[in-house]
């Protein structure tokens, strides 16, 4: 696909970089010139897709940082590492995120700690970190894009911790859009539905929910992670620049079919 939008000269960082939506992003914020930093804690299958990007896109700049955002040290090494680069991050984009397949009578305690952990605790304390450092001083500004879900709008089956995070997430983008607009920082959030990813494979290999899914959704069919990046394109462009605190839902429609 053209993603079509300006951000040449934008340092843009991307976590859950190594695949699926992600990846799809940090191609099309390549396509437009942008300099990205990818972000995941596979660092083996992030140095494969750094790899292949920077054989397509040679007028950008490709950084790669292995990093379990969760951890507080590896938060800090990205912020550094970065830091030895440049003195801006125009965008961040918290794409990084973890799903859950459990009945809820039989939800632990460790499961949904590291649900929320990985979807929500590490968004904010992320956001946090690159705000902090490179986007409030002198009111530099930028743009801070979170990725939720539909389970954040509607209630999802078998995924409490799932959509209890990302739920979160929803509320967590309104509240630091409203208070960090006077430093000129924007800060919204990309609501996907069912998106054909590693996240959902075991749902993808059962040929009855796919087809309940395409018959239930107005469009027929699944996303695809390409599905998810105009949007998110449209939300790191300045195109977006008096859009704050809002939740763009990518669905095919699926939450307002009934």
């Amino acid at each position: 696909m053209d993603y079509t939008f300006r951000l040449s000269g934008k340092n843009i960082v991307v976590t859950g970089a190594a695949g699926g939506i992600g990846l799809e992003i940090t191609k099309g914020l390549l396509q437009n010139g942008a300099d990205v930093y990818m972000v995941d804690y596979n660092g083996e299958a992030l140095e494969k897709s750094a790899s292949e990007l920077k054989n397509e896109y040679k007028e950008s700049n490709i950084y790669t940082v292995t990093a379990d955002i969760t951890k507080k040290e590896d938060v800090e090494n990205l912020i550094k590492v970065i830091a030895e680069t440049t003195n801006s991050v125009d965008v961040l984009i918290n794409n990084a995120g973890v799903g859950c397949n459990v009945f809820s009578v039989k939800e632990t305690i460790e499961n949904w700690s590291r649900v929320v952990d990985i979807n929500l605790t590490s968004q904010f304390f992320l956001s946090q970190a690159i705000a902090g450092y490179f986007m409030i001083p002198e009111k530099k500004g930028g743009k801070i894009i979170n990725m939720a879900s539909l389970g954040g709008i509607m209630g999802i089956p078998n995924a409490v911790a799932y959509s209890a995070s990302k739920g979160g997430v929803m509320q967590m983008t309104k509240s630091l859009a409203a208070e960090w607009a006077r430093f000129n920082i924007t800060v919204n959030c990309v609501c996907p539905g069912f998106v054909e990813t590693p996240l959902i494979a075991e749902n993808l290999a059962n040929e009855k929910w796919v087809g309940y899914m395409n018959l239930r959704n107005p469009m027929h069919r699944l996303a695809k992670p390409e599905d998810i990046v105009g949007p998110t394109l449209f939300l790191a462009s300045e195109y977006s620049n008096y859009v704050n605190g809002t939740s763009v839902v990518v669905d095919g429609g699926y939450s307002c079919s009934g």
